[in-house]
Parts: C-alpha cells; sequence; structure tokens
C-alpha cells in the first residue's frame, strides 16, 4: 500500500464499500424549548409524522446501503435478518428525550423490517415466527450526557455559554436583529406572549403549530414562517459554529468525532465484524460537524438547521489496485424529499483517504469526558464522580427513567450502609436496622432514609419521569 498521497478530481473508481457511520437527525415532534443562554431544554414528544418520517430514512439507507444491486451496497453485509456483530446503534438521550430513541426505532423498522425468516422451529417442529410478521429487534444503546458527553456536549459547558454570550454580544447579531425587527412586529399576533426578540428564536413554536394546528396554518402567511427559519438558521449557526477548526463553538461536533474515528477504525480492520453504525442526534451535532470538517465552504446551505430525518453518511471505500488504500466519501440527504448528495471534506474535491482524514480530525476531536472538562472549564461526570452530583444532573435534565433512578438511589443507600457500617465498627457500636425508615446506632436515630432522598436535590423540584 503506497504512503504518498494520490488525488483524482472526482470519485476512486470501482471503490468497494466496505461499511458506513450514518449520523440521522430525529423525525418530527411537538414543540421543543431551549433556554437560549445555556440551551437546557425542555419537554417534548414524537409525533407519527416523525416516526414516518424516520422509517422512510431508515427504508432509504436500506435502499443504499443494504440491496446488493445498489452501487453503495456494504460488501458481504447481511441484509435479510439484522446479525448484531455487523451493526452498532448509539441514540442521544439527553434534550429532546424520547423523540431521538423513538425515531432511531422507527428509523431501524426501515432499516431491517419484519422478516418471515425471524423464526425459530422447536423441539416438537413448531415453527414460531417474531411477532408482526417476523418484526426484527435491533439492540440500541441510549448515551446519556450525565456519563458519555459524547452526543451531547454543549449543555452545562461554561466555555460554551460564554461562546454564547459573545455572539449574541457581536456587532452582526445586533445589526441582524436591528435588520429584523420589521419582522417582529408582524410577528407578534402569532406568537401569543412569547418574546419577540432574535435571541428568543420563534421557528420552532411556528413552524410546529404551522404542521400541527389547522388553525393556526390557514392564519400563518408564509413568508412569516420563511422569515422566521431564516433567522433560526443563522442563530443556530451561530451558536454552533466557530471561525477556527476546533473552536468551542464546534463542541458538539468534536465530541462526535470520537465514536466516528472509533468506528471506523473497527470497520477497516479485517477482524472486526462492524460494518454499519448509527448515530441518532439532534440537529445541534449536524451544523457544528460541518463547520469542524470545513464542509460549508463550498456548501453554505449546509450552514442551517437540517430537516427532520435528514442523515450524513460516511462511507468507507476501498480503492482499486493499483491504490487499494481505503477512502472515504461523505454524503448528505437533507430530510425526506432530497436525495444523497456527495460533499467534500477539509477542501478537497474528493474521497479522502482514511489515514489522512484520522490525521486531520484528531487535531479538533475531543476524545472523553475528561478532555470536555478541561475543554469547557468543568468538572466531568465520571465514574469517579460523586453520586449526588449524577442523581442531581439527572433528575434536572429529566434523562433517565423512574426505574434508572430508583436503581441509583438503592445503589447510593447501599453505599451508604457500608460507610455506617464501617462508622459503627470503629465507634464500636452496631447498625441494627437499614430495611425499616430509620437506621440506628445502638438505640439512637442517626439518619431518616426518606429526609435524606429530600436533601439529595434541596434547590430542586423533583420530577416523576
Amino acid at each position: 500500500m503506497r504512503s504518498s498521497p494520490v488525488y483524482a478530481t472526482d470519485f476512486v473508481a470501482d471503490s468497494q464499500v466496505l461499511g458506513a457511520i450514518v449520523i440521522a437527525r430525529n423525525g418530527d415532534r411537538v414543540e421543543y424549548y431551549q433556554n437560549p443562554d445555556t440551551y437546557e431544554g425542555s419537554p417534548t414528544e414524537t409525533t407519527a409524522l416523525g416516526e414516518v418520517e424516520s422509517h422512510q430514512l431508515g427504508a432509504a439507507l436500506r435502499s443504499e446501503y443494504l440491496t446488493p444491486t445498489s452501487p453503495s451496497y456494504i460488501d458481504g453485509m447481511r441484509t435479510d435478518l439484522v446479525d448484531n456483530s455487523e451493526i452498532k446503534i448509539r441514540v442521544k438521550n439527553g434534550g429532546e428525550g424520547t423523540v431521538i430513541f423513538d425515531s432511531a426505532i422507527a428509523l431501524l423498522q426501515g432499516l431491517f423490517p419484519p422478516n418471515p425468516k425471524n423464526k425459530i422451529i422447536l423441539a416438537n417442529d413448531t415453527e414460531v415466527v417474531a411477532p408482526l410478521g417476523g418484526y426484527q429487534y435491533v439492540p440500541v444503546e441510549t448515551v446519556e450526557p450525565s456519563n458519555d458527553r459524547s452526543l451531547e456536549s454543549w449543555t452545562d459547558c461554561p466555555a460554551f455559554e460564554e461562546h454564547i454570550r459573545e455572539f449574541y454580544a457581536s456587532d452582526e447579531f445586533k445589526k441582524m436583529e436591528e435588520d429584523a425587527q420589521p419582522f417582529f412586529k408582524s410577528v407578534k399576533d402569532f406568537v401569543f406572549g412569547r418574546p419577540t426578540t432574535l435571541v428568543n428564536a420563534l421557528y420552532d413554536f411556528m413552524n410546529s403549530q404551522l404542521v400541527h394546528n389547522k388553525t393556526y396554518a390557514y392564519r400563518l402567511p408564509p413568508s412569516l414562517h420563511e422569515t422566521a427559519r431564516g433567522l433560526a438558521n443563522y442563530h443556530e449557526n451561530g451558536v454552533f459554529s466557530d471561525k477556527e477548526s476546533g473552536g468551542i463553538g464546534n463542541i458538539a461536533g468534536r465530541t462526535m468525532l470520537q465514536p466516528i474515528l472509533e468506528s471506523l477504525e473497527r470497520v477497516a480492520f479485517n477482524g472486526d465484524p462492524l460494518q454499519f453504525m448509527l448515530i441518532e442526534t439532534g440537529y445541534q451535532a449536524f451544523i457544528s460537524l460541518f463547520h469542524e470538517l470545513d464542509i460549508v465552504k463550498e456548501n453554505p446551505d449546509m450552514q442551517a438547521i437540517p430537516d427532520y430525518a435528514s442523515a450524513f453518511v460516511i462511507e468507507l471505500r476501498r480503492g482499486s489496485p493499483p491504490d487499494v488504500r481505503d477512502f472515504l466519501r461523505f454524503r448528505f440527504k437533507n430530510g425526506t424529499r432530497n436525495s444523497f448528495k456527495t460533499v467534500y471534506v477539509y477542501g478537497t474535491h474528493a474521497d479522502i483517504p482514511l489515514t489522512e482524514f484520522i490525521y486531520k480530525a484528531k487535531g479538533g476531536v475531543i476524545s472523553g469526558n475528561k478532555q470536555w472538562a478541561q475543554v469547557c472549564g468543568t468538572s466531568s461526570f465520571s465514574e469517579s464522580h460523586s453520586l449526588t452530583d449524577k442523581i442531581t444532573y439527572a433528575v434536572k435534565h429529566q434523562t433517565i427513567s423512574s426505574i434508572t433512578l430508583a436503581l441509583v438511589m438503592f445503589v447510593g443507600l447501599y453505599i451508604l450502609r457500608n460507610v455506617l457500617v464501617r462508622v459503627g465498627k470503629t465507634a464500636g457500636q452496631k447498625i441494627k436496622n437499614l430495611r425499616g425508615r430509620k437506621v440506628q446506632l445502638e438505640g439512637e436515630e442517626v439518619l431518616n432514609v426518606e429526609a435524606m432522598s429530600a436533601r439529595v436535590l434541596p434547590d430542586e423540584k423533583i420530577t416523576r419521569i
């Protein structure tokens, strides 16, 4: 394999697709409010439309990568029944909550539709087909920002919040807001008391109402919706981008680069069966990643919020002799109405060698929680982080289920019991009872478990999740 770089004017001819990394956006949902200063999000829910959109994306991906007659077919990958060793699914479980998880499940239904071959023959010769005509259950890994920052790195990041403040204070932002005053005056009757400022982007509310509220849709002038989207694109592009590669504004893309690079290295290694990686996430990482990879210079339309059920695909391809190195091809599909288009990274105009991409990407990648903490100027949510802080963070952001929260509380009480046992032994006392609500040391009431639970989050409203 030659080490000197070879550049083509277009694709690597007759290249063989070895695998694909897919970054997919969630489908339609109800209104989602994010604090414009911290980007902490409010609760939201997916819709049947969103599930259909994600299912359509899954079917499109199947047509491209799991159909043997397609020029982008992933060589050797099983297409009838899912082989769990060949795929890996990671889903962001932070802002937007279950919407992104639901979208991932719907996408997988389109990628691996029910198949009557998904069956088993029992010892008594009874044939049992999986439910729903052979529904395929694909394992999904949910990524919690409380312990993994790769898919949601922009919340609780002081340096990123400072970046937002600087953007709002810039002359460019102030000029844009001044120019938009006629729009803000015209739109007041359609936002029902919401602040009409550029800081508080109104597009998400207006778009959700336009799609789901017939009365609203009949009344809203199309020009207002179009202007709101343009201002929202400017707002979000300014927040989730940076003038420099490796800047704090690109943090959403920089943390996502780590699982991307790890997966590419796995796919390229012949001994690893992984061939398809899906990362389901929100819109934020798309904008950031497009800036970090220097795609937007020649694709200015990608400096915007991608439509629901969009996909950015990184194909790993093996070149043809004499250059049989591994190359990457990048493709973007904006929503369900558009087809895939090929885009180029780092100013190249051809498929880029894998080794060159890794070399260039390493300069901006944030490789883990420790580095994320250093970049943000805060403490990380690592395994050594305190249990109280983990519970506080999880409840505050509503990112874990009630079962998980109960499990964490149980583990906390178990650890507390061990601490009290050690303390009791040191003082020559014995723990008498931990099963009841009161913990006692030789007849003395030491702790009320319910009171301890209430003190874990003294300043937070505990919500049943």
